[in-house]
């Protein structure tokens, strides 16, 4: 049997033809129908051969997969088999899927959420996940050619930076994400099946038979046979249970970031940790694929702490699955005393379960309940038992500052005593702070990510066999010939690169009330802002993506939008916040109190465009505390804020300053709100917000509370300059119909101008 990695290659990069074909890249020779199957494999194999020539010897299992027969080779029909599988089709329907194209070099490919829109032909960035109403123009410039020469260029940083073609997999794979993310896998066609939509991307084709391919070549023997025979033989029915579908869940997050921080230690430690759950389900992800055999080609998805992976379902896999998982929950138990740990959890499927109408949004509503499962039986205690070993001699005077649970040693660049353990999410979130490059390595360095594994930032790449995975972490566009990871989430800095601390970010708060250095007016407070995306669960049951690869596509241009495209805002405009967490479906966010609430309108807003025609929704929690209080109140107070603005009906709404509102309502009521700009007194505004809680009082059914109308207008008719009483009918409407949201609009004022 062939080597998996290279197998999984040539899945990879099986359809790269395509993209070759609709740049016009020229053929070298004719083409002919037999000796490819279809035009795009012909330029397949010419791509591999001019920029892939160290798989030589796997070009065939690339472009063969059109033209597999009875006698072909068992790789052929591997990739061929993996090919059908990402596809999500039925044996009679995927050769119709691949005839009578139309159009290809112009049709874009269909939004995730809205499919009247259509996504620009261009790389993977924080401006193209916006999918728009803008169609290509007659005439135009093949748009295909320059997303190609970028393409071409960048691969040519690769081979500098590696030695080879295609040695490191995961710069390779990071390629094809940011140059056919937005190319459509196929475009539509006619025939006498329903016409597939435009609605797949490249990327995501390819990746999903990377992943088929790497777990059927990793199958015994005769469960690879019982696969390729389905597909070689017209009278066979799907194998069973050929794969399994493995999560990991990192559980107890907000109880590992927050629990126990110093508050003065809280941004130099949270980020690190943050930044450290993300690593550490990397890390475990990339030793599951290593040790069952697969390579980095079999994770199918990590972010925001969970990981999905494929794999062959093999007795001896399934073995090893055990042993980590035992080895996982000892390893927690040790090092983070039970608070945190990861689960693992997985499911048998088959080919049935991705190209059975209906199936695969089942597969994945089991591996949810097993997930479920496995949180109700952390560490598996009604298995085992384990005694945790509190270190000797720990008391109050030796403690490490920021845990509180380990003896602290004395560092250089730390004032106080820190454990090992604490002092790695410090160095991390150093590191981060001016990122450059980070490596995944066997090689020993003062940042354990996990047994054996460690972690270090060297500021030229170098790759060796002690090395796992490197990345590219800096903050930019370039491609530097190794994959990026955009782990390093905004946080504010000094002028030196030092990550500010939270007392200095509330001393940020309201810029135009300091005058030379001095506050004359404003308030000094931290804003929390935790939110995350409503109604979820009820849209990918409506939705229910048919195709492994769509749901794939899905899930990562949603992780993007909070992982990439919201630090990148906050970095662009809103330089006094700090990313607590971002990925996945949800935010943490704490900055200056009044760039803070500005950061949450542009995030909805910006949202909602994102994700328009889905019927998802951002709800948001917000808490202004002052930056002495402890971070982990801070973080049940944001959740509980948070859980306040879920309980709206129909969700979408923001819970700020003590009130919950509807997110449109908000913005209106703020609109409206501009009246109070006329006036700059806080007693002003201290007098509307007692009118205010009247009305709102009145509304509950007390009489006296109707007292409001009579004390505003002898208010404006006693002390309002004449010129402003036409704001007096607007104020009267807003406190009557919208005491609770004027309340909103009244705090925001008062806590700009009251005096410091």
């Amino acid at each position: 049997m062939k080597e998996v990695k290279k197998i999984a290659l040539a899945a990879l990069l099986h359809d790269i033809g395509k993209f070759a074909q609709r740049a016009d890249i020229p053929l070298r020779e004719p083409f002919q129908k037999g000796e490819y199957g279809y035009k795009h494999s012909a330029y397949t194999a010419q791509v591999l051969q001019d920029y892939f020539n160290d798989i030589e010897g796997y070009h065939q299992y690339a472009f063969e997969h059109h033209i597999v027969g009875p006698t072909s080779d068992e790789e052929s029909w591997i990739v061929a088999a993996a090919d059908r599988l990402a596809s999500g089709f039925e044996r009679e329907e995927f050769e119709e899927y691949n005839t009578q194209q139309e159009d290809f070099r112009r049709q874009r490919l269909m939004g995730i959420f809205d499919e009247s829109k259509r996504h620009a032909i261009a790389p993977l960035g924080v401006d193209t996940i916006f999918a728009t109403d803008q169609k290509p123009k007659e005439n135009e410039e093949n748009e295909y050619k320059s997303l190609w020469d970028g393409f071409v260029g960048e691969l040519e940083k690769l081979y500098n930076a590696s030695g080879t073609q295609s040695t490191d997999l995961l710069a390779l794979e990071y390629l094809l994400k940011k140059y056919t993310s937005f190319i459509p896998s196929a475009t539509t066609f006619k025939g006498k099946y329903k016409p597939f939509k435009a609605n797949i991307p490249l990327y995501d084709h390819l990746h999903a038979t990377a992943l088929f391919a790497a777990a059927i070549a990793a199958l015994s023997p005769a469960r690879r046979k019982e696969v390729i025979e389905y597909y070689r033989f017209k009278d066979k029915e799907p194998p069973k249970g050929s794969f399994l579908l493995l999560n990991g869940d990192f559980f107890g997050i907000q109880q590992f970031i927050f629990n126990d921080i110093e508050t003065k230690a809280a941004a130099k430690v949270l980020r690190g940790k943050s930044a450290f759950v993300q690593i550490l389900s990397r890390t475990i992800a990339l030793h599951i694929v290593k040790e069952t055999g697969m390579g980095p080609l079999g994770i199918i998805s990590e972010a925001a702490g969970k990981f999905e992976i494929l794999l062959p379902n093999e007795p001896a896999v399934v073995q090893k699955l055990h042993r980590l998982k035992q080895k996982l929950d000892s390893y927690f138990v040790r090092s983070f005393f039970g608070e945190t740990g990861v689960g693992l959890s997985w499911i048998e499927c088959g080919i049935e379960d991705f190209i059975k109408k209906g199936a695969y949004q089942k597969l994945r509503d089991r591996l949810a309940e097993e997930v479920e499962k496995v949180k109700l039986r952390k560490f598996s205690l009604h298995e085992r038992s384990y005694d945790i070993a509190w270190e000797k001699g720990l008391s109050n005077a030796n403690q490490c500052f920021a845990c509180k649970k380990r003896i602290g040693k004395k560092r250089h660049d730390v004032e106080k005593l820190v454990c090992d353990s604490c002092y790695r999410y410090i160095l991390i979130g150093k590191h981060l702070a001016k990122p450059n490059f980070m490596r995944i390595s066997y090689q020993k360095s003062d940042i354990e990510i996990f047994e054996g594994y460690y972690l270090d930032f060297p500021q030229k790449a170098h790759i060796d066999d002690m090395s796992v995975a490197l990345y590219d972490i800096a903050i930019d566009e370039e491609f530097r010939g190794y994959p990026k990871w955009e782990i390093g989430a905004y946080v504010a800095t000094d002028e030196n690169g030092a990550i500010v601390t939270f007392e200095e970010l509330a001393k940020r708060s309201v810029k135009e009330g300091i005058k030379e250095g001095k506050r004359e007016f404003g308030v000094e407070a931290l804003m929390s802002l935790k939110g995350d995306v409503d109604n979820m669960g009820n849209f990918l049951r409506k939705q229910s993506f048919g195709s492994f690869a769509k749901y794939n596509f899905f899930s990562r241009l949603m992780d993007y939008f909070f992982s990439v495209y919201v630090p990148h805002l906050m970095r662009k405009k809103y330089p006094n916040t700090y990313t607590v967490f971002a990925g996945g479906d949800d935010l943490f966010v704490l900055g200056a109190w009044d760039e803070t609430i500005e950061l949450a309108k542009e995030v909805r807003r910006d949202f909602m465009r994102f994700a328009q025609g889905s019927g998802l929704s951002f709800s948001v929690g917000m808490v202004m505390s002052k930056p002495t209080k402890p971070i982990s109140f801070i973080a049940e107070w944001s959740e509980k804020a948070l859980e306040n603005a879920k309980e709206m009906s129909g969700k979408d709404a923001i819970f700020l300053f003590g009130e919950t509102i509807k997110w449109d309502e908000y913005f209106q009521e703020e609109q409206e709100c501009g009246v109070l700009d006329h006036y700059q007194t806080t007693a002003f505004f201290y007098r509307l917000l007692e009118l205010s809680d009247m009305s709102k009082r009145a509304w509950q059914g007390d009489p006296q509370g109707t007292m409001w109308k009579s004390k505003l207008r002898y208010m404006f008719a006693r002390n309002i300059d004449p010129k402003f009483m036409g704001d007096l009918a607007v104020l009267d409407k807003l406190i009557e119909r919208h005491p609770q949201k004027m309340r909103v609009c009244l705090s925001e004022h008062i806590y700009k101008r009251r005096k410091a």
